[in-house]
């Protein structure tokens, strides 16, 4: 007579298929985990449009190097596709910085390159007819005034933006002294060195050129002082642009309330004074409201709201 050991044994085997599929079990099993949030964290990913580009790498390890006694630098960057823009936009924006009345001594603009003083912008807007896009920069030393020759600092600045860039570039520059922050225009044909689209990285763009001018600047002038700094700060109250001083309640807001009080925020007397004037003129400007004693409340969109008032304010002195 069996017994009930003999008469039950559990085996092994592989599970049916579902009907209609015919899947095996481990397919099913890779298939949802391949699916799952880690897998597809795990895959490898086509790069964004963001990392691509020359002078990526360079970028991120310049952002390092500048101190906070580094001289400042304003650089401005526009990407112009031509086709969009219009059959006559370079011929336009060359003749627009070659204007008159922009030279130092009042005189007209005279553009030039990276070789000679008097750079032929027709022969320039030319060959960039066959072009797809140009670069166009707005390039702004705080102490414009101490370096002088911007001629010799645009051709170094730029020089240093080509070995980030592992090309020669071609372009012409004006400098403008028309206004009290003196500044200079590049214009960069949209091509490299062996003829090929130039495409460059969105961080160097907006970060990388900065850094280069800052660096020479510093080199040039030497580190700021502090009592250099403390004027920067002190012109800056009364601006209506997005500033360095912005960025200090912005940060230390808390649910969009900032309360300045020395003992608590660690703030010197000199530099307590003048945030108070900054909130104060963001107040007037509708971008922050006073809550009480030492307390404001600053809008969410405080800095996208101050950059285009900037931006407005230059197409005004710009007309």
């Amino acid at each position: 007579m069996a017994t009930p050991e003999s008469r039950f044994r559990v085996r092994a085997r592989p599970p049916k298929a579902t009907a209609g599929r015919g899947e095996r079990f481990v397919t099913l099993v890779l298939r949802a985990s391949g699916s799952s949030d880690a897998a597809r964290s795990s895959r490898p990913t086509q790069p964004s449009l963001a990392r691509l580009g020359r002078g990526q790498v360079v970028a991120r390890m310049a952002s390092d190097r500048l101190g906070a006694n580094a001289r400042r630098v304003i650089v401005k960057a526009r990407y112009v596709v031509l086709k969009q823009a219009g059959a006559r936009s370079a011929a336009t924006h060359l003749r627009y910085i070659e204007r008159d009345g922009v030279d130092r001594d009042g005189r007209k603009g005279q553009a030039y390159d990276a070789l000679t003083d008097e750079g032929d912008v027709a022969a320039f807007e030319e060959r960039g007819r066959e072009v797809r896009h140009q670069f166009r920069f707005i390039v702004a030393p705080e102490d414009a005034v101490a370096i002088g020759d911007l001629k010799t600092f645009a051709r170094h600045v730029m020089g240093r933006v080509e070995a980030d860039l592992g090309t020669s570039v071609e372009r012409v520059a004006v400098d403008h002294w028309d206004t009290d922050n003196p500044h200079l225009h590049v214009v960069v044909r949209g091509k490299d060195a062996s003829g090929r689209d130039l495409i460059i990285a969105r961080r160097h763009v907006a970060h990388g050129m900065r850094q280069r001018a800052c660096e020479l600047a510093t080199q040039w002038l030497g580190p700021r002082t502090r009592q250099e700094m403390q004027a920067s700060l002190a012109r800056e109250v009364d601006q209506g642009r997005l500033t360095a001083l912005d960025r200090t309640p912005r940060l230390r807001a808390r649910d969009g309330v900032v309360q300045l009080v020395s003992a608590a925020n660690h703030e010197t007397p000199g530099r307590r004074v003048l945030l108070v004037g900054r909130l104060q003129r963001l107040a007037s400007m509708g971008v922050a409201q006073p809550l009480g004693v030492n307390r404001w409340s600053i809008r969410p969109d405080m800095e996208q709201t101050l950059q285009a008032i900037g931006e407005r304010n230059d197409i005004i002195r710009t007309i």
